[in-house]
């Protein structure tokens, strides 16, 4: 200040100099609240989240790139103008624990029955009943959707497994189900309990707009009722042994196959040299047959003394004892036992 603007605030009351240095300390408080005020809408989002700014409820950007934001400082107006909500990001995994279906086996209580207000279970395709535990993993695809679109998603997530899970455990047989995995006469059948549920619940949750894409889905456990888990267990056992006996018979004929077709093999071969022999010496005896055919045509008579003689001669062939009388003789044979008798 000058010596003039000292002369005139020396003339001046000093209630009003006491006013003036108020007011100019007055503004620097403002200054100071206002820049309390902006700051105070400072974000910050942490790893594995993102952010979505609202102002006066309406989400800010008009592209997902510009209304999510990655994890980082969110600048944006204190509250009630603008809002940041926080949403787990596509990277980080939700679990969901469904046992609105199980009981634990080893519980004592009600051995002899199933209280369906207490207890719940899922009714198999054979009429079967079966309590099951599963745990669901989940990411979160489309962030917007999930905050702003969908009410209770985790409850949403819940009820669609849950209804995935009785749809398909209605359509398979209880044996199939405590295997988690169906044996039908489809060989394209290739998906297990699981991964059939999480395709019919993820189906679900894409009409719905949910947002969610489930990552993974597995049972943490699956059993019949507790009052008859021990005649399950016969009855596994015993399909456990026919089995293996099947196993067992089909590696035994598998074993007897290759000697059967060896066997096979040298009938075949016995049978055909024997056809082949047959035919040669019906070949033979027939050019033979022709030979003296032709030969009877020429002269019959000749022939026929031929064979007659050949007949003979192969009669003396097979003769033991051979006695030749002089012409004329005559020969009276004694009678063999059957006759005398």
């Amino acid at each position: 200040m000058t010596d003039h603007d000292h002369q005139h605030d020396a003339h001046r009351p000093v209630v009003f100099q006491g006013l003036e240095a108020g007011l100019r300390m007055f503004r620097w408080v403002v200054v100071v609240l206002l820049a309390l005020f902006l700051g105070s809408g400072l974000t910050t989002i942490e790893s594995g989240y993102v952010g979505l700014k609202l102002r006066f409820g309406r989400l800010v950007g008009t592209s997902p790139r510009e209304q999510i934001h990655e994890p980082g400082l969110v600048l944006a107006l204190p509250e009630p103008i603008d809002e940041v909500l926080t949403v787990r990001g596509p990277d980080r995994e939700g679990e969901v624990v469904i046992d609105e279906v199980w009981k634990p086996i080893e519980e004592l209580a009600a051995m002899d029955k199933i209280n369906p207000l207490v207890e719940g279970y899922v009714l198999t395709g054979d009429q079967n009943i079966v309590q099951a535990k599963l745990r669901v993993k989940y990411r979160v695809s489309d962030p917007i959707r999930f905050k702003l679109w969908v009410s209770q998603a985790d409850g949403i997530l819940r009820d669609t497994v849950l209804a995935a899970l009785m749809r398909t455990v209605g359509g398979w047989r209880v044996n199939d189900v405590l295997r988690l995995q169906q044996t039908g006469d489809d060989p394209t059948q290739t998906e297990s309990l699981a991964q059939t549920i999480r395709r019919r619940a993820q189906e679900r949750l894409d009409r719905l707009d949910s947002g969610l894409t489930i990552a993974a889905l597995e049972f943490i456990e699956i059993h019949p009722p507790r009052h008859v888990v021990a005649e399950f267990r016969d009855v596994q056992n015993a399909r456990i042994e026919m089995q293996t006996q099947k196993r067992n018979a089909e590696g035994f004929v598998r074993s007897r196959i290759p000697q059967a077709e060896a066997e096979r093999n040298q009938l075949v071969k016995e049978a055909m040299a024997y056809e082949n022999t047959l035919k040669a010496t019906a070949s033979a005896e027939l050019s033979v047959f022709e030979q003296i055919h032709q030969e009877y045509r020429k002269n019959p008579e000749l022939v026929r003394q031929r064979i007659l003689l050949e007949t003979f001669e192969q009669i003396i062939q097979q003769v033991g004892q051979r006695i030749f009388l002089p012409e004329g003789t005559r020969l009276i044979l004694p009678l063999s036992n059957s006759e005398e008798q």
